[in-house]
């Protein structure tokens, strides 16, 4: 029996809005509404509950938006060529499409995007009607302040409860402010052993004291070697 031929795709896409509050699961399952009501003839895994094979990108903290989101997915069928339209036309408001690709099938990349995506590079605006300690000078100060530090301690809580303070200064790889109004920074994501994965809310938080002065968004992601996915 022949077997079926399987056209793999990346999207890439906005979640913006309203979007932004809702969890990780929920933004899963609303991808998977909107293929089923798009009809694709998704790919299976095998076993017991076969699922659609479905790949996401490293989950995107509440109440932060992004302009970068993927998602990779497989068919049986080409994609129609007005893909793009009905993907957001069955889209809620928040969810725009910035690019889709064909995956070559002999490509060496990961089959999980959590593990290809190794880097991510968000832009935070600073809410100056709800922070009245932080200027740009102060923020110019801390920034410079962090970069020639070897240690960004924070401290969390184990599975069991137990409080462990971990150094993650190799988890950041640029910070800078652009435009005397935009902080850019590149922190550690995805799955890696050897360098600690970085919430950026997290991080603002560690170097103001706060997160919620600022209007955080994801903007790219990297491979290892920081190249643009």
């Amino acid at each position: 029996m022949q077997q079926e031929k399987i056209y793999k795709h990346r999207i890439k896409i906005t979640k913006n809005k309203e979007l932004r509050f809702i969890s990780h699961l929920d933004w899963q399952n609303l991808i998977l509404k909107v293929f089923r009501r798009m009809e694709l003839k998704l790919v299976l895994s095998q076993g017991f509950n076969p699922m659609p094979k479905v790949s996401y990108s490293p989950a995107l903290p509440i109440f932060l938006e992004s302009d970068c989101e993927l998602v990779n997915f497989q068919t049986y069928e080409p994609l129609v060529p007005n893909f793009v339209d009905e993907f957001e036309k069955y889209s809620p408001n928040g969810v725009s499409v910035v690019e889709l690709i064909e995956i070559d099938e002999n490509t060496n990349e990961p089959k999980s995007l959590e593990n290809y995506i190794q880097w991510a590079q968000y832009e935070a605006i600073c809410d100056f009607e709800k922070n009245h300690v932080y200027n740009i000078e102060k923020i110019r100060y801390i920034i410079e302040k962090c970069l020639s530090s070897d240690e960004i301690l924070i401290t969390k809580k184990t599975k069991k409860g137990i409080e462990k303070t971990v150094n993650y200064r190799n988890s950041l790889k640029s910070f800078e402010i652009k435009d005397d109004s935009v902080l850019s920074f590149i922190l550690k994501t995805g799955q890696d052993e050897k360098t600690p994965s970085l919430r950026a809310d997290e991080f603002l938080k560690t170097m103001f004291g706060e997160s919620n002065i600022f209007k955080i968004k994801r903007v790219k992601f990297f491979d290892t070697d920081l190249r643009v996915i």
